[in-house]
């Protein structure tokens, strides 16, 4: 009686990991669609490297102004 419980439970925990058949109510549907913008709308493609250069000019002048902001402390107090 043990046995046949052993074995039943390895069988279904077997054929939980099993692989389905493919007729198994599955269906294979080929979406094949291109993506386009809402109608009454455009796409438009943005420059980002442009965008990126002027972000990084603006960090970097910010950055320089911090630097020489500390670098007047540091010659006020003394202390580097």
């Amino acid at each position: 009686m043990f046995k046949s419980i052993v074995l039943a439970t390895v069988l279904a925990s077997a054929a939980a990991f099993a692989p389905a058949h493919s007729a198994f109510g599955v269906r294979v549907t080929a979406l094949s669609a291109e993506w386009q913008p809402a109608e009454g709308m455009k796409w438009e493609e943005k420059d980002f490297e442009a965008e990126i250069k002027k972000l990084e000019q603006e960090a970097e002048s910010r950055l320089d102004a911090k630097i020489k902001e500390l670098e007047a402390n540091i010659e006020k107090v003394g202390k580097p």
